[in-house]
């Protein structure tokens, strides 16, 4: 069990005002209700624990399952004992004398859904006489135990007609509270598994517990205790209902009722009254027009439980009622049963149907998972072909943000095929091969395959294959480097779009166009193109197209400077790729990530982190970490001390996108750099800017310069602690590495201008520090700096921050002062907690003067505990806690917990 309450936090509220005013001598009374294993008794513990802190008397009797003859009053005879009494009415009166004798106190009376007449009678008899008597009464039920006619129903209309009766229901968890449960759990995950649970628990805290806990065992997917909880509720209905249920539970996560009529072969009323049983037992609820379970773990115990020659034949059954359907999904229910009732020719059809529809919902994902079991059960007559088959896979994977998986299918279909291909058979898996190999930065492979297809793909008769892969090789070799052969390629896709006549392919080719445009720094020209070929495409229905054309304008527009206009075109792509399921695809997930970095740069860091923060967990591994990398620099700077985790986690994914590695290190020296650890800022940026190189193919990336620029910070700021000599060795190679960069970069836009300017200032303060160069000529370079970055609101606060340095250094403190205003306003509005040069060297001499207790919280601080979860690693009070947190601030200099949980994390590289 978690240790914290979780995702509770309002009701137990809610029960705290419960005792708050019976504590004052208001009556005081609440009704707990909530399903089986959500969580009632874990938030009275919670409340008991909290009430006796105060000096309640917390009394708990329970109501226990004892069939038909139950024993008389026994929740209180469980608290009480025998109470002497001659009469009913004595035996009240004594119950609520011992109350009152007990005052303050909590009476709880679990499971009441159990409870016998007397028991309730007495419970009505207490909440009429308990006024000003310094006595909560809480009574506890399952809400999914009460069918129409359960006796409880009256006496809980009774109960919640008194005002002061409080109603607590317990619904289940939601998403984020679910995994905050999960990961307090003392258990480890595979991955994958996480979220499994998640899914399958349904927001049920028990289900979540037994379904971690049993992560290992063999049998059953379900744990034997809870399955056993799950299925006593057949317990409750006729055998014939019971037959109904477990054809509902073979059926699977739902069922029309027609189809459930078919298979049973019941008459409509008798199917009715079946029906009505199984709902009124909370078994089953209707939705829309079908009948789901209530819980979908209920369905997978019932399932489990049915015999699997029953099992085989129901599937079969199912198989044949749905043959004709062609309701949505119909063509999935279909796949399921065929397959579980081993009809491999009909699960076939099924599946490649199903993935089709999949296709035109939508619904990527959904549609991998169809055409990958077709792959399984396909024989070699089977049709669609194996080969066809593959490329419906790869497309579905690409549009699903899963382009490695893409690229692994064509891959070994191209390898099994030897020389059973046909022609457009080769040139098709050759262009998903190249395609899916470029999007994840494999240039060279992908190069080789686009010019073996196009070595097959002769112009006269295969122009509809070759204006695609001339666009494809023109995007290849651009990336490579190698523009002059971009350009040609560009242009022969132009030239046979427009002799076809074909819209799509027109767009296409124009997207590929515009790029070569923008690089010989015609900015106008390419603008036009790409808003032509985002119109084209829309027309004609190529949404791929209308997504690259989008993203591309809007990095256009970002090139430029111009960043209202770059997050207008980002933003529509986004949206485009939401509306049309392709949130993950290609462009579709970069607009996403890159409107995140352009509402980074203009300042907007809540907007961007609500982006960063939306991936779900169904979200491609690659997509997802592309995208929260988004987010590194910013929560860095806010003092998030959970972003080095995160940093850690997409790590991997770095070797298919060099974005993800540019993101990581620059968060990861900001942080370095702060917590003065300028070595590990420099070592951090030379490994970056390496593997960058080698991924991109190109040393002189544009992006080297601002990582040069921000090793060349670390050195400038950490001269006194590196040495004169060695720092002024390590800036001039950077130094050298910028204007090198600069050199092999044809074309450069107000960013670059603005890096360039920043790594002369940082150079030249470097050569101040280290004992050569004029202070004023720094000081008029970080002017220059601090206009340059205007657009850029963290970076302009960073140079004014640099120059209220150098104006002291020149003794102009009134002006120095005035600048360091000026970027601390800059940083309070972004809310940046953690900055540079100003307080880790102080914190790290006074960290000397804590005690060891406080060390002890420093530490807990560092792994991003509560004030409670300290209290209860350390065994002190909340309040001692409290003192010390205080202390440690005070003695740090830190602004809050966060910078102090900053600094532990930076400073003693604390494990979490």
């Amino acid at each position: 069990m978690a240790r914290t309450l979780i995702g509770r936090e309002s009701q137990l509220d809610a029960l705290e005002r419960v005792v708050d005013d019976a504590a004052r001598g208001i009556t005081a009374a609440a009704v707990i209700s909530g399903d089986a294993g959500v969580g009632k008794t874990r938030l009275l513990t919670e409340l008991r624990r909290r009430a006796e802190a105060r000096g309640f008397d917390v009394m708990v009797g329970h109501c226990l399952d004892l069939g038909e003859v139950g024993i008389p009053y026994l929740a209180f005879t469980e608290i009480f004992g025998r109470l002497d009494h001659s009469s009913r009415a004595e035996l009240f009166d004594a119950t609520a004398a011992a109350l009152v004798a007990s005052a303050p106190s909590v009476l709880v009376i679990e499971d009441a859904h159990w409870a016998d007449t007397s028991t309730r009678e007495l419970v009505t008899f207490l909440l009429a006489r308990l006024d000003a008597a310094r006595v909560a009464l809480i009574i506890s039920y399952r809400s999914d135990d009460l069918n129409r006619k359960h006796p409880l129903r009256q006496s809980l209309s009774e109960w919640n007609r008194l005002p002061f009766v409080r109603r607590i229901e317990l619904a289940s968890l939601d998403a984020d509270a679910s995994y905050r449960l999960l990961d307090n759990l003392p258990v480890s995950m595979e991955p994958g598994v996480r979220e499994a649970i998640v899914e399958r628990a349904g927001g049920n805290p028990f289900f979540i517990e037994e379904l971690a806990a049993a992560r290992n065992r063999s049998g059953s997917s379900i744990p034997p205790d809870l399955a056993e909880l799950l299925l006593v509720r057949l317990d409750t209905v006729t055998p014939a209902a019971k037959a109904v249920v477990e054809t509902m539970a073979v059926a699977g996560p739902r069922v029309a009722h027609d189809v459930l009529g078919t298979v049973t072969g019941l008459a409509d009323s008798e199917l009715d009254d079946i029906v009505r049983e199984i709902v009124d037992a909370r078994i089953v609820e209707t939705a829309g027009s079908f009948y789901v379970f209530r819980h979908a773990l209920l369905g997978e115990a019932i399932y489990d439980d049915v015999i699997p020659g029953r099992r085989s034949r129901l599937h079969a059954a199912f198989a044949t009622a749905l043959a004709d359907h062609r309701h949505r999904g119909a063509a999935a229910d279909l796949a399921r049963h065929a397959e579980l009732a081993h009809d491999i020719p009909l699960a076939f059809r099924a599946h490649v149907a199903a993935g089709g529809e999949a296709t035109d919902l939508s619904a990527p994902a959904e549609a991998m998972a169809h055409y990958a079991a077709a792959l399984e059960l396909g024989q070699g007559d089977f049709e669609p072909s194996e080969t066809a088959l593959v490329l419906l896979y790869a497309e579905a994977a690409t549009t699903a943000g899963e382009d490695l998986r893409a690229l692994t299918a064509v891959t070994a279909e191209l390898e099994r095929g030897g020389e059973d291909f046909t022609v457009e058979d080769r040139i098709a898996l050759l262009r998903a091969a190249a395609s899916s190999a470029f999007l994840i930065e494999r240039e060279h492979a992908a190069l080789d395959s686009v010019e073996q297809a196009l070595a097959i793909a002769s112009a006269p008769l295969h122009s509809r294959w070759r204006v695609h892969l001339t666009g494809l090789a023109a995007r290849i070799t651009e990336s490579l480097g190698r523009h002059d052969q971009s350009l040609s390629w560009a242009r022969e896709s132009v030239s046979i779009a427009e002799q076809t006549n074909d819209p799509a392919t027109s767009a296409d080719a124009r997207i590929t166009l515009a790029r070569m445009e923008q690089r010989r720094n015609d900015p106008a020209a390419s603008r036009v193109l790409l808003a032509e070929s985002a119109e084209l495409a829309r027309r004609s229905g190529d949404t791929a197209s209308e997504l690259r054309s989008l993203f591309n304008l809007g990095m256009l527009e970002f090139d430029e400077g111009n960043l209202v206009e770059a997050q207008r075109a980002l933003a529509a792509a986004t949206d485009r790729a939401e509306s049309t399921g392709r949130r993950w695809a290609p462009y579709g997930s970069g607009a996403r990530s890159q409107l995140a970095n352009a509402l980074y740069y203009s300042g907007d860091w809540d907007a961007a982190l609500d982006i960063v923060h939306a991936v779900g967990p169904a979200a491609p591994p690659l997509g997802s970490a592309v995208q929260l990398s988004a987010g590194f620099q910013i929560r860095a700077a806010r003092g998030d001390y959970t972003v080095a985790t995160d940093i850690e986690r997409v790590r991997p994914y770095g070797t298919q996108d060099g974005w993800i590695i540019l993101m990581s290190s620059a968060a990861t020296a900001y942080t370095a750099v702060c917590a003065e650890s300028f070595q590990d800022a420099i070592t951090c940026m030379d490994d970056a800017v390496s593997a960058i190189g080698t991924q991109w193919h190109n040393v002189w990336f544009g992006a080297r310069i601002r990582m040069s620029v921000l090793a060349l910070e670390a050195a400038r700021r950490g001269s006194d602690r590196i040495g004169a000599h060695e720092a002024m060795s390590i800036g001039a190679r950077l130094h050298d590495d910028i204007l090198r960069t600069a050199a092999s970069t044809p074309a450069s836009g107000w960013e670059t201008n603005a890096w360039m300017l920043r790594g002369a200032a940082e150079f030249a303060y470097l050569n101040f520090r280290c004992g050569t160069g004029d202070i004023g000529s720094v000081v008029a370079a970080w002017h220059s700096v601090a206009d340059a970055f205007t657009a850029h609101p963290f970076e302009r606060a960073r140079s004014l921050q640099a120059l209220s340095e150098a104006l002291m250094d020149a003794g102009d403190r009134t002006g120095g002062a005035r600048a360091g205003e000026s970027a601390a306003a800059i940083y309070d509005r972004l809310g940046v907690t953690v900055r540079p040069g100003s307080t880790a060297m102080t914190r790290a001499r006074r960290q000397e003067s804590l005690t060891p207790r406080e060390h002890d919280v420093l530490a807990l601080l560092g792994e991003g505990r509560t004030n409670k979860q300290i209290a209860e690693n350390l065994v002190i009070s909340v309040k001692t806690v409290s003192v010390h947190v205080s202390n440690v601030l005070t003695k740090l200099g830190a602004a809050n917990r966060t910078e102090a949980a900053q600094f532990a994390v930076n400073r003693y590289r604390l494990d979490r």
